[in-house]
């Protein structure tokens, strides 16, 4: 029995992918293992959709989705850009009697499939996207925009004190009181002529 369970893990890592088949439903382009006919509605949405019923027209009978049978084997599954859709080896090349088989989706990278003797797991570590051989690049960002030129109308200086803005009060309010005193004169000047 123990040479029987290590030659199975042995096979099992096989390239050609013989030994391997799929053991539950695939998903369907619809998202789901099973389909469901989207025209076909459910009570609730008949009843709130009886006035809109007559307006609308009928739409074409969507046509049924159905995924391979179960236990297909892998190795029918469709290529990947010229590559295989699952790659096999080991986990060690080392001891491989001891070794565990290991498949990897070369369709859904992160997907991994491991078995060792009759026990096997499925694993997915990813992104949820398919492979495509263009992967995405962001585009480039724009240039970075020019500083702004600095200048006496745009460069900070340092608060005045409370003695400066003193200072500048009575100066605004000499100023001031001087503009009024010339006014006044202009006034008085204008009234003697």
């Amino acid at each position: 029995k123990q040479w029987y369970q290590r030659r199975v893990a042995i096979t099992a890592g096989d390239p050609s992918l013989s030994n391997w088949v799929h053991h539950v439903q695939h998903i369907l382009p619809q998202g789901r293992c099973v389909w469901v006919n989207p025209t076909v509605k459910t009570e609730t949405e008949d009843f709130e959709d009886e006035e809109e019923e007559e307006e609308r027209e009928e739409p074409d009978e969507p046509v049924p989705e159905h995924g391979p049978p179960l236990l297909n084997p892998i190795s029918e599954d469709s290529e990947v850009d010229s590559m295989p859709a699952w790659s096999a080896g080991l986990t060690s090349n080392l001891v491989p009697q001891y070794a565990a088989a290991v498949l990897r989706s070369n369709l859904w990278p992160g997907a991994c499939v491991f078995g060792l003797d009759k026990k096997f797991e499925n694993l997915y570590i990813g992104w949820g996207h398919k492979y495509t051989a263009e992967n995405y690049s962001p585009p480039a960002p724009a240039a970075t925009q020019e500083e702004y030129p600095s200048g006496a109308e745009v460069t900070e200086v340092p608060d005045p004190t409370v003695d400066e803005e003193r200072a500048l009060q009575a100066v605004q309010q000499e100023q001031l009181d001087r503009e009024a005193e010339e006014a006044e004169m202009e006034e008085d000047d204008e009234d003697e002529d």
